[in-house]
């Protein structure tokens, strides 16, 4: 018994030793320009995360070889094949081809495929998806980093929208600027608009319904290997200062009708402001991406949202920008086996913080999505205060 213990744990220690941290970079093979939300991912696995906006990523390997794939709706599909000795890499992307649209008699051919798009993800809306992720929030005031927020999660989501979540880890620091600015839900504000492809209600969205109150033109296709893909725009015909609604593009598959990209601005964001005045109406982009690959349909692999503020506040003038990345990283149906919380807009985040004890190691061992130079400046002076483990600032 005992000699079958030592096999098990040398077994076991093996794999713990091949097991580490693949650092990388997605390039545009023309440019030289990082690529953004990238999705990477071991085949034959549920490891999986994107690049961020720098084009950089972080994945962990167990075993090798292994063959590494790349995949944004703009460029061509890369597979690669990693030994032990990489640790780190550069992938470069080749663009793939892109036909303009032409001017055609059919005037409702975009509309046709939008209409088509939502109809698929209606019919697999009660589907439930579960997946680890992770999301990072980052805060800056006139220009200055002033708040950073990250969290671990376990997800529960549908086409519709994020259905559910658990919080595993979490942390959060702020400067002890005298100007700072926060917002108290900012888990609910990402989870709102995690993949929301099929809206319900709060606004003017494309929906099912609404088709009619969009101007929708198919702007360009992307010939990728295995179908073209079409770039849809579709743009609010009433929109003023007083309404709010939601400009989109559609990246739509011309064969399977799925939905692998939406890009959303956000006009007149219904938002509160208890202790200063906005300028001018806040403006949001989203950014959502979707894998397709070996499903029905595709799956909801990252958000990337920006909020812009203009405000006063007494004397001062407050330019304040929340920017953030919703990344999952691991789908495990094993997941559903617990009791998510539902989605709510009275959600606080500092109780979901002060709820979770902060564990040192844990963030040190777990990096999943590299932090662009800005957040990772702000992250190390941070931790260098020991700021993080706190809602108190440093």
């Amino acid at each position: 018994m005992k000699r079958l213990f030592l096999f098990i744990f040398f077994i076991s220690f093996i794999n713990f030793v091949k097991a580490q941290v693949l650092q990388g970079k997605i390039i545009d093979e023309l440019t030289g320009a990082g690529i953004p939300f990238v999705s990477v991912g071991i085949l034959g696995t549920n490891s999986a995360t994107v690049s961020n906006e720098s084009g950089d990523f972080v994945l962990r390997v167990t075993n090798y070889p292994a063959k590494l794939r790349c995949s944004h709706v703009s460029y061509l599909l890369a597979d690669l094949i990693l030994n032990e000795s990489q640790a780190s890499l550069v992938v470069k992307l080749k663009p793939a081809s892109i036909t303009l649209n032409e001017v055609t008699i059919d005037p409702y051919k975009g509309q046709r495929l939008v209409r088509a798009a939502l109809e698929k993800a209606k019919g697999f809306a009660s589907i439930n998806f579960y997946a680890n992720a992770f999301y990072r929030q980052l805060t800056t005031v006139n220009n200055k980093p002033s708040q950073i927020y990250e969290l671990f999660y376990d997800l529960q989501w549908t086409t519709r929208r994020v259905q559910g979540w658990v919080a595993k880890q979490s942390r959060f620091a702020e400067s002890n600027e005298e100007v700072a600015f926060s917002m108290s839900n900012q888990s609910y504000l990402t989870f709102l608009y995690s993949g929301y492809l099929l809206p319900e209600k709060g606004g003017k969205f494309v929906s099912l319904v609404t088709l009619a109150d969009y101007e929708i033109s198919i702007d360009k296709y992307i010939e990728q290997e295995n179908q073209k893909i079409a770039v849809v725009t579709c743009k609010y015909k009433k929109g003023n200062r007083n309404t709010y609604y939601v400009n989109s593009i559609y990246y739509i598959g011309m064969d399977d009708y799925g939905i692998y990209r939406l890009e959303n601005s956000l006009f007149n964001l219904p938002m509160k402001f208890s202790e200063a005045t906005p300028k001018y109406p806040p403006l949001a982009t989203t950014i959502a991406t979707f894998n397709g690959f070996g499903r029905l349909f595709p799956v909801l692999e990252s958000v990337s949202t920006k909020l812009n503020l203009s405000l006063k506040t007494g004397r001062q003038n407050l330019n304040t920008s929340v920017s953030s990345l919703l990344t999952i990283f691991n789908i495990d149906d094993n997941l559903k086996n617990q009791q998510f919380e539902t989605l709510n807009r009275k959600t606080q985040d500092k109780s979901v913080i002060e709820s979770i004890r902060y564990d040192a190691a844990f963030w040190r061992n777990n990096p999943i999505v590299k932090q662009t130079t800005l957040e990772g400046s702000f992250i190390k002076m941070m931790e260098s205060k020991s700021a993080f483990g706190t809602m108190t600032n440093p």
